[in-house]
């Protein structure tokens, strides 16, 4: 019976990881939506700036090879000339089919966002941003803002894996609740350069929200698990049977 146990312990500690991942949130390959919601509220994908930088986006094939990319796979292009103390980038506030209804995502069963981007090493700074919720009845975009923080020091593709516990609040003057992030409404995300003094193309890609790593039993695990247990069984009536 010692023995049963004993490889019970061994073969009950066999597991695998996984990850869980939903459909991407943007691989650009439908286009670009564009519209505005009954508010007035553009949907989609926007651009923004401190209104003396200038931004452009596009979805493009012809780019810099992506590692492991499909045949035609197309990438969102963005071009930025930042002044000094400027910013400028993208934000995609996520709409219905219809892009009349800014409709909001829960991502309370995942950890991290990642995305595939391609830096030029110019040292500029980069962000990201995380549009949670908005107050109750909001007629405007008071989506609360956490952002991420990073350099581009670095040349072409690179794959970026950020956990929400490390992004922090932005306070962007929009009057947007303070109750820390939620995931449970998530309205968009966004993409900006800050004071490159300089112009620049990046590319980004495949952005997506991931889960934890999480232990689960092999398949041959648990076959063993009941034969241990059944032979558990039957050694247990044999010593009752001789008693």
């Amino acid at each position: 019976m010692r023995r049963i146990i004993k490889i019970l312990a061994t073969f009950s500690t066999c597991v695998f990881l996984t990850n869980a991942f939903a459909d991407p949130i943007d691989d650009f390959e439908s286009g670009l939506a564009s519209g505005t919601n009954s508010d007035g509220i553009p949907l989609g994908f926007l651009t923004f700036s401190d209104g003396s930088s200038s931004v452009g986006i596009s979805v493009t094939d012809a780019h810099p090879s992506l590692p492991g990319e499909a045949v035609g796979n197309n990438v969102l292009a963005v071009s930025t000339n930042v002044g000094v103390g400027g910013f400028a980038g993208f934000v995609h506030n996520f709409e219905n089919p219809a892009t009349d209804t800014w409709t909001p995502m829960d991502w309370t069963a995942f950890d991290a966002f990642s995305f595939d981007l391609y830096g030029n090493n110019t040292g500029s700074a980069f962000f990201i941003d995380i549009l949670d919720n908005r107050n109750p009845g909001s007629t405007t975009d008071d989506a609360e803002r956490f952002t991420y923080f990073f350099d581009d020091d670095f040349t072409g593709w690179a794959s970026f894996t950020v956990s929400f516990a490390d992004l922090s609040r932005k306070e962007i003057g929009n009057g947007a609740p303070d109750d820390g992030l939620g995931l449970t409404d998530v309205h968009g995300w966004a993409f900006g350069v800050i004071n490159s003094q300089q112009s620049f193309t990046n590319y980004i890609d495949n952005f997506e929200v991931r889960g934890s790593a999480v232990s689960v039993p092999e398949p041959g695990t648990l076959v063993l698990l009941g034969i241990g247990l059944l032979g558990m069984g039957l050694a247990r009536r044999r010593k009752k049977s001789e008693t």
